[in-house]
């Protein structure tokens, strides 16, 4: 006999897959849609959440009382077409300090300013109502025997995850794990004959 309680599964994507099309191979091919009007397509394809970057919300260079209001002022649409944030991620890997990592990187000026970001990244989460906070390090892992020691760079990718919970108790802390992207080289060689 089969249970009679079904499981109800939530669904959620980045407003940045509503992209203009454009690719390293080519233009655009349809124009930027604003971003409220992003936010409101959600309902409208059958999606629940929204899984959102810092910049996603507010520009990553606002002071505090500007970043309040600009979540805020997120959080206002997101209530009104009734959908909630999964998770949120700070975007570490396009600043030009972070090119040689965030948190691995080896300029500790460097290093500060990823982990300055991650918990003001922390701090927006809170005040948009998400607990579930992903770090993709992008940039950690690429090329790390030719730029860093890989004992170093993982104790120092534990440093800051320990920074950030230090940071908030309460926030939930998922890895997404893809330790050689991106890649401007090919990853596998061919076999020999």
């Amino acid at each position: 006999m089969r249970p009679t309680s079904q499981t109800t599964y939530r669904f959620s994507f980045g407003p940045w897959n509503i992209s203009t099309g454009a690719d390293p191979f080519g233009p655009p091919v349809r124009q930027e849609m604003e971003y409220a009007r992003k936010l409101k397509a959600y309902k409208e394809l059958g999606f629940d959440a929204v899984q959102l970057h810092d910049d996603d919300i507010v520009p990553a260079d606002l002071d505090w009382p500007s970043t309040q209001k600009g979540v805020a002022d997120v959080k206002k649409i997101l209530d009104g077409e009734g959908l909630f944030v999964e998770i949120i991620a700070p975007r570490l890997w396009e600043d030009p300090r972070t090119i040689d990592g965030a948190f691995t990187a080896n300029s500790p000026a460097d290093r500060q300013y990823a982990l300055d970001r991650a918990r003001r990244c922390v701090d927006i989460a809170r005040e948009i109502g998400c607990k579930n906070y992903v770090l993709w390090l992008a940039r950690e892992g690429s090329y790390i025997r030719e730029a860093k020691d890989a004992k170093t760079g993982v104790a120092r990718v534990v440093d800051a995850w320990n920074a950030i919970l230090e940071h908030d108790h309460e926030i939930r802390v998922l890895g997404e794990a893809k330790p050689n992207e991106p890649m401007d080289r090919p990853t596998c060689r061919p076999s020999a004959t």
